[in-house]
Order: C-alpha cells, then structure tokens, then sequence
C-alpha cells in the first residue's frame, strides 16, 4: 500500500514539475498552448515577456509602421500593414492589404488575414491582447526610441526571419555612420543643453530617455534636466520651469513641438518667450536656440537614426561639416 501511494506521489510531483514549470504568457499561450519551451525562436520583447515562436511566422501583420522599415531592412515581407503616408510605408508593401491607420485599427480585417504573428506596440498591446490571445494569435510588442533599442528591435526582427546576418550587417553600418559624425565633432564639446517639448496647451522639459535627449547624450551634451523627476505617466518627460531654466543657464536650447504651429508658437511665448528672464538666457544671447523636427525626434527615428544625430550636430557644429 505504502508502495502504491509512494508511486502516485511520484507520478503527480513529475507532472508538476513539467507541467507548472512552462513559461505562462501571452505569447506562448496565444499560439500553441503545448508549445515547448524551446522552439524556432525565443524572444524577449519590450513588455519584457518571453515571447516563444514555435515555428518561423510565414504571416506577419504589422500595427505600427516604423517596424515595416525594420522588416524591409532584412528582406521579410508582412501580409498585413497600417494605412500611413507613402512616406512611412516601402516600396516593397505599398500593395500589401491594409488593416487601418495606427490609431484605428480593424481588428476584423487582421483576424481575416490570418496571421500567425503580430508586432504590435505597448499602446495597441493592452488594447487588442485579448482578442489575438483569443484567436490563437502570437504577438511580439516593440517600442523602439533610443538607439540601444531600435538595434535591439532589429535583432528581434532579424531573429523572427531567420535574418540574423542581415540585422547585424544594419546595425553596422548604423554603427559607422554615428562613428563617423563623432569622429567629425571637435574634441571639446562639452555643451549644457535643455530640451523643451511644446504642444499647444503645455511646455515640459525633455529627460535622457527621449528621442532628443538620447541622441544628445550621444553626441556628449549635458542635459540640465538628467536626474529630474519624470511626470507621472510620461517618464521621458519633467515640469517646465522658468526659475530652473534660468539657474541652471544651458548653453542651448532645443525645441519639440506637436500640433498647430500658430498655437504652439503662442504657447512659447506665454510660458517661455515672454518672460524677460528668457532674454538673459546664454543660449538665447548666443543665438543658440534650435527647433528639432517631428519626423526625427518626436516620432521614433528607426532605422534613421544616424539622420538625426548628424542634423543635431550640425545644429550646434555647422563649421564641422562644411
């Protein structure tokens, strides 16, 4: 009797051990719930879940198009893409079928497509995760802003093609071209510098951790705003204050902006150009105030990174590249 129940206790403790232990998220159970720990591919997303491909996606859907670039960049191909500008969008997928622009996306039209992988980002994740669990779908979040991460991304694309070679040899060559806009910049460039971010309603200070204050960190500025604390749900971002602009007294100002320009413009001049205090600014004396693009710094460079540390140089070292 002792001997059967020693069995039985056996039996159950080897099945917890081999059942329990799996790995519970998203993207293992929205493909197949058996699939084993290792398969074609394992990946660990910007959600920061292990996300297990069992096979190599032959139907791919993308939600955001940045990551089309990084697909292309590696020769795969989607069935399933935003509607963006032409811009935005490859040669190679302007006739792949459409699921919606980025903040509209049919959900419908991307379960008809059939896809066995979606990249998705963090935004849209939380919205539609369930319903792509649901239909069995697996889903790969990637939210690429700094450089570290945007080489990253393609390495995860890379890995999800099977073209690991050819994401390497990109980021590379994005490698080089950093380098050689560096090797361009005077030795002694230490410059303080501060970010402001403008929208129509409300000026704040960008952090390291955005797009503009990354590649600044890049280029070896030092942003006069490290160390704040970030605004509750907007971490890339601090309060705009006048007195701390003015005590801390950079040496350039750079300016994001999002939305009508006219208001935007107004904006500045109630909160930061209208006060007397903005004249005495070094910056502002020296002439050293640049507006930064949205294509570059607010929307996420990708793969066209290296353009934007090379345009923020040359703001602030137009002599170096001549």
């Amino acid at each position: 009797m002792k001997k059967r129940f020693l069995c039985f206790f056996l039996a159950c403790l080897f099945t917890l051990v081999f059942t329990g232990c799996k790995p519970d998220n998203a993207a293992t159970n929205a493909g197949t719930k058996t699939a084993p720990a290792t398969g074609y591919a394992q990946i660990t997303d910007a959600q920061n879940r292990n996300v297990v491909l069992a096979k190599r996606p032959e139907r791919v859907v993308v939600m955001v198009p940045s990551i089309l670039n990084y697909i292309n960049a590696v020769g795969g191909t989607v069935v399933g893409r935003p509607t963006a500008n032409n811009l935005d969008i490859p040669a190679s997928m302007k006739n792949v079928p459409e699921v919606g622009h980025v903040f509209n996306i049919n959900m419908e039209k991307v379960i008809s497509l059939n896809p066995d992988l979606v990249f998705i980002n963090d935004q849209l994740y939380h919205k539609f995760n369930k319903i792509l669990e649901t239909n069995h779908i697996s889903t790969i979040v990637l939210q690429p802003k700094t450089y570290d991460e945007i080489k990253a991304a393609l390495n995860t694309v890379g890995l999800v093609y099977g073209k690991k070679e050819a994401a390497d040899k990109k980021n590379r060559e994005m490698d080089d071209k950093i380098a050689s806009i560096l090797d361009r910049l005077p030795k002694d460039r230490q410059k303080r510098i501060v970010i402001l971010h403008a929208t129509p309603s409300t000026v704040t200070v960008e952090l390291e951790n955005s797009i503009a204050g990354s590649v600044a960190k890049m280029l070896g500025f030092a942003n006069v705003a490290a160390g704040s604390a970030a605004i509750q749900g907007k971490p890339e971002k601090t309060p705009y204050s006048m007195e701390a602009l003015v005590e801390k007294n950079p040496d350039i100002i750079f300016i994001t902006s999002m939305g009508a320009q006219d208001k935007i413009e107004k904006r500045l001049q109630a909160d930061v150009k209208g006060n007397p205090a903005y004249a005495a600014l070094t910056a502002v004396k020296n002439n050293q105030v640049y507006v930064l693009p949205e294509d570059l710094f607010l929307l996420a460079p990708g793969l066209r990174y290296p353009e934007a540390v090379e345009l923020m140089a040359k703001k602030v070292f137009p002599e170096n590249f001549k």
